[in-house]
């Protein structure tokens, strides 16, 4: 999934949000290098080096920009969009349903990688 592909489905979900698509790029950011730092960087693999919001952050993304995840799990940055608008809007109540339904692909993305790849050097799994 890109950027561009992320932002388009979750504006879908949250029509009229007020929020500029740099705001909505910077949660991209902050998605893709929380996932790298907690899931990606504790498997011995180069898979992922090239790819990700936060690799490709340059005061901004592109719209053609690879997000981390792979397709399967790429719900995730959709329901993390929805769930950071709902927070900035006071919404806390949908926003912890959003939270939910990131958390679960996030804990499959984090078993998909157990599973596919070998541990780094020293690294224990938290999921």
């Amino acid at each position: 999934m890109t950027a561009g592909q992320a932002i388009e489905q979750a504006d879908e979900l949250r029509p009229n949000n007020q929020f500029t698509d740099s705001l909505k790029q910077s949660w991209l950011h902050q998605c893709d290098a929380r996932m790298r730092t907690s899931i990606v960087q504790r498997s011995r693999t180069a898979d992922f080096d090239a790819v990700g919001a936060d690799v490709n952050w340059n005061e901004g993304l592109e719209y053609e920009t690879v997000l981390l995840a792979p397709e399967a799990f790429c719900p995730l940055y959709v329901h993390w969009l929805c769930a950071q608008m709902d927070l900035a809007l006071g919404e806390t109540a949908r926003a912890m349903n959003e939270l939910q339904v990131y958390s679960d692909y996030l804990q499959e993305f984090a078993v998909w990688m157990r599973k596919r790849y070998a541990p780094a050097a020293g690294a224990q799994w938290r999921y």
